[in-house]
């Protein structure tokens, strides 16, 4: 493989990466490598992780953040295509409820449904009659996305993703990447280093590896003594086990966004029963800003994922609001892990060109799951044919970089 110039790689294979190297592989007469590590088996052996190392991700359109909306519905529309292409399943439709106690920014919510036919329904009042096995926060404004909304499975989505392209002839490598740096003949233009010693040639590159580009020397060779500006944020879940006989109890049960506090927690997200690979079933919940806390070094980051608790007092704050949620739920057990999520100081992705041949996609802000189709898409039309075709404006989107510190990158 070191022998071929490819006409792109793609460095990192999570869901940004693999969704890009799939539009890359649909090009005529493009040739692809994909390069990242694999789900590790144990983390304790590892120093990279991904936030899609899980089974479920709640997805929904209605958003007030016009660029999220847009990538939003422009990557939900298309996974069907996608699991029908690969046969692997990848969505659940169990709709979304958006639970505000700000009852303004709700009906901002319902606008914006109304302006963009996305047919949110207003169920501040008739909630109970359609969800009879939930518990609402008194006062609370409620906005139902009964369609094209509920919850995706993101490793099943990186799989498919990744089948899908190699189909299509693209290479994928399991190792991880050191460096990228400019070649020094006429014959390509970029060398791809991994730690294992492995150099691919190409064209072009595009970085797809999450908050790990602040943390990674990838960008030393076009951009000395700086990386891209992403705060790196920890998420604390909690999974609560229950029994198969529950979770068929709570089969209507929605997906939920809530913006409405409980005791220490300023909101959160829940996703219905699933049944994960041991075999049990889970409901799980997230938080919103509050218990967020910042990393900002690899050393820092691996011990976060090693930990595989989060942080306790959250997870015992999401049980809390969890069994508020849903009166009567039968919990078995309970658990907690945490993933990082990275930001950018504008709450947009990056997605830009940095040098000649080299590009990124980088920022998913909480939303990179339901969104990485189309933000793959988008970096891949930009990197290879220097197209730009979406309703957000290409300025909202450039990179914002800052100095690197002697501790982050090492």
């Amino acid at each position: 493989m070191e022998e071929k110039v490819f006409d792109l790689v793609v460095v990192g294979a999570g869901l940004m990466g693999s969704a890009a190297a799939f539009h890359a592989s649909q090009l005529s007469k493009i040739s692809v490598c994909l390069v990242g590590p694999p789900e590790p088996k144990n983390r304790q052996e590892v120093e990279i992780f991904g936030c899609w190392h899980d089974e479920g991700r709640v997805y929904y359109r209605i958003s007030p953040l016009h660029t999220w909306q847009v990538v939003s519905s422009r990557s939900i529309e298309r996974l069907a295509n996608l699991e029908e292409l690969t046969g692997i399943k990848i969505c659940t439709k169990t709709g979304c409820i958006h639970i505000y106690k700000d009852k303004k920014k709700h009906e901002e919510n319902i606008e914006v449904s109304r302006q963009l036919d996305l047919e949110g329904q207003d169920i501040s009042h008739t909630w109970k009659n359609i969800f009879p096995f939930l518990n609402m926060p008194e006062g609370a404004s409620i906005c139902y996305e009964e369609k094209c909304a509920g919850h995706l499975n993101p490793r099943r989505l990186v799989e498919a993703h990744q089948k899908a392209a190699q189909l299509a002839g693209t290479h994928l490598l399991k190792e991880i990447v050191m460096t990228v740096r400019p070649s020094e003949t006429m014959m390509h233009r970029w060398e791809v280093v991994t730690e294992s010693g492995t150099v691919l040639q190409c064209q072009q590159v595009l970085v797809a590896t999450g908050g790990y580009a602040a943390l990674k020397p990838l960008f030393q060779h076009v951009k000395p003594g700086f990386v891209p500006k992403l705060e790196l944020r920890t998420q604390t879940v909690a999974f609560l086990q229950i029994s198969e006989e529950e979770a068929h109890r709570l089969w209507r049960m929605p997906c939920m966004v809530i913006r409405h506090p409980f005791k220490n927690l300023d909101g959160g997200y829940v996703v219905p029963p699933i049944k994960y690979p041991d075999g049990k079933w889970y409901v799980k919940m997230g938080h919103g800003r509050a218990y967020e806390e910042t990393r900002s070094s690899l050393a820092e980051v691996t011990h976060w994922y090693q930990q595989q608790s989060g942080v306790p007092e959250c997870v015992q704050q999401l049980t809390q609001y969890l069994k508020y949620l849903l009166p009567g739920l039968k919990v078995e057990s309970v658990c907690g892990d945490g993933c990082l999520t990275s930001h950018t100081p504008n709450g947009e992705p990056y997605i830009d060109i940095v040098a000649e041949g080299f590009g990124v996609v980088l920022g998913g802000n909480g939303y990179g799951a339901k969104c990485s189709e189309e933000l793959g898409r988008l970096s891949v039309h930009l990197t290879l044919l220097g197209e730009w075709d979406s309703d957000v404006p290409r300025e909202r989107v450039r990179i914002i970089w800052e100095a690197e510190t002697v501790n982050k990158v090492h």
